[in-house]
């Protein structure tokens, strides 16, 4: 039985290492990705091995790129994860993809953001 959105964040937020939680911003797609999809990103390709939720994790949001970062691939069925390291954004203003802010840590200011928030 597929989790639902609130599962699925709850077990994202879980996967989120004390110093990600602590000084990290996390951004997620605002649609589900189909199995099968292959995804490009600056220096990083990602396939999904399964329907999935995905998240950037940006762990330096005050720095400039080239920093520790990761992707999570979240299988929205079983909630498994698989976790790809990067250094650099997704974030690009020709790509279709639609992202928001899911987490923000709370020393954080939003002009850090790479993107601005999306209206709840």
């Amino acid at each position: 039985m597929p989790k639902s959105d609130e599962e699925l964040y709850a077990l994202l937020k879980a996967q989120l290492s004390p110093a990600e939680l602590g000084h990290g911003v996390v951004y997620t797609l605002t649609t589900p990705l189909a199995k099968g999809i292959t995804l490009e990103f600056p220096q990083r390709t990602l396939c999904t091995p399964w329907d999935a939720l995905l998240a950037f994790v940006d762990r330096e949001p005050l720095a400039n790129w080239g920093h520790s970062s990761r992707y999570i691939l979240m299988n929205r069925e079983t909630g498994t994860v698989e976790s790809v390291e990067a250094r650099l954004p997704p974030f690009r203003r020709e790509d279709p993809l639609r992202w928001r802010v899911f987490y923000q840590a709370p020393g954080v200011p939003d002009t850090a953001l790479a993107l601005p928030k999306l209206p709840t």
